[in-house]
Formats: C-alpha cells, structure tokens, sequence
C-alpha cells in the first residue's frame, strides 16, 4: 500500500502506518501498493516538469481513496505511483490534505482539498506562490474532497499546497476542518480575542505568581514581555481609545489579573490531566 506523510499537522496515519509530527511537512515516501488491488484507478492530470511529464492518479483501495504522481511511462509493476496519500487517514480532517515530491530545486505539492476550498497554490519555503489546480475526482469513487496539484521551482527543501476560501481567505494546509469558513461579525470576533486575551493573561500570570526555578530565570523576561503585550491588546478591546491610555489601561489589567488567578485559585487546565 502506499505510504505518505501528510503535510498537515495531526494527519499522521496513512497506509499501514502512524507517524506522529508536530507541524512538519514531510516528503513523500516511495508506493510498494500492488497494482492488482488498484485497478480502478483514473488519470487526472498531466503537467510537465524539468525531468519530463508527470500524471496526477487517483485510484480507490482498502477502503482508501488514494491521490499519487507519477512519471509519464511508469512501470505499474509493483505500485501504481511513485508517491501517494490517502484521505482522510489522519485523526482529524483537514481542508488541505496534502504531501510533496521533492526533485532537487523543483517539487510538485498534491493531494486533495475540500468543499470549502474554492481555488489553491502551491507555496515554496521563500514562501513564493506558484498556479495550482482543481480536479473534480469521478462519481465512483464516492469522494467529495477534488484532487489537486502544482509545480514550485526555486525550492529549498519543501514545498506546500494551500487553498482559499468564499471570501479568498488563505486556509494553511495545518487547518483544521470545521465546515464552511463564514465572515465573522466585529462583535464575534471581538469576543474571540477577548477570551484569547483572557486566557493568556491567566496562564502568563500563574507563570509568573509561581516558585522560580533557577533553570528557568532566562525565560521570566520573556514571560513578563508576553503578558503586557496581551495586556495591551486586551486595554484596546476594553476601550482604550489611543496607545497612551491603553498602556496606562494595561498595567492596571495585570494587576487585575494578579488579584484574580490568586482569589479564584486559577490553575491551567494541564494541572488537572
């Protein structure tokens, strides 16, 4: 069966195996699926590269829908392409799953994306934005996600397949699926970043009310750093019309924080398992 890392975080598990990553895009590894088991396979695409044309496949097996690449002339002999991920076969469902072929400077970023997404590129590690395209995968394979794929030149190591939403939104190939990706109100997201404030103001000062441990006296600056600026962000939130009234604002939200975590005996969720 053919093995791939996805490059979306958390999408670990493809063919027989599980790997675990945090936020890593990982080259393709080589197919060694039979052909015999993927005779309903269907080509795609083609797209010429430096080292010739490649073909985009899809093709069902194990229950798996697969989406792979490979040369133009491939011997199916033992797999019916050179690189592979199946769909959904990590733990959560992304909108962009994805993996890459990587070939010197040069790579082709494939996979397949969701409903959601209306358009994608491919993106290099300069993070420069290469055409990518869509591809509607046929009616018997029972798959609603479309197949695509796109060439990236100028590559140092990697490249990545992103998408766009309605609203042409970027969506990261790390984004996790929650269905259609609406426009928030001013007052929705207003509220997300006032409990994304919240809570990095109670973490940052249960940090800081704890025991020092001499290891970790480089990090207190930085903590400190952290919980001002989130001060500052939530001062504006609040109302603070102008920098210098939200700075003031801000020294008094710490303090306001203090008396807080220590009155409510406030502890992060990892405290309790």
């Amino acid at each position: 069966m053919p093995a791939s890392l996805s490059a979306s975080r958390d999408s670990a598990v493809v063919g027989l195996f599980r790997h675990s990553k945090v936020g890593a895009v990982a080259s393709s590894i080589e197919a060694t699926h039979p052909m015999d088991e993927s005779s309903n396979e269907v080509l795609l695409d083609e797209m010429p590269t430096p080292d010739g044309l490649i073909e985009l496949v899809a093709y069902r097996s194990g229950g798996t829908v697969w989406v792979g690449v490979r040369p133009k002339g491939w011997s199916h002999e033992e797999s019916p392409v050179e690189y592979a991920i199946g769909l959904h076969t990590g733990s959560e469902e992304h909108y962009v799953e994805a993996t890459l072929s990587m070939h010197r400077a040069w790579g082709v970023a494939f996979g397949a994306v969701a409903p959601e997404v209306e358009r994608v590129a491919v993106r290099n590690d300069q993070r420069d934005v290469f055409p990518a395209v869509i591809i509607p995968l046929p009616a018997f394979l029972d798959e609603d996600y479309r197949a695509a794929w796109g060439l990236a030149t100028n590559c140092g190591g990697r490249c990545e397949l992103i998408g766009y939403d309605q609203n042409d939104r970027l969506i990261a190939p790390q984004t996790r699926r929650t269905g259609e990706r609406r426009v928030l109100s001013a007052s929705e997201s207003m509220e997300l970043l006032r409990q994304h404030c919240d809570d990095g103001l109670r973490h940052y000062t249960w940090v800081l009310e704890r025991p020092s441990v001499p290891e970790q006296e480089g990090y207190v600056q930085a903590v400190r750093n952290g919980l001002y600026a989130m001060a500052l962000v939530l001062a504006f939130v609040e109302g603070a019309p102008d920098e210098r009234t939200a700075m003031l604002d801000a020294h008094e939200i710490t303090l306001r924080y203090v008396e807080s975590v220590k009155n409510e005996g406030w502890e992060p969720p990892f405290m309790h398992g």
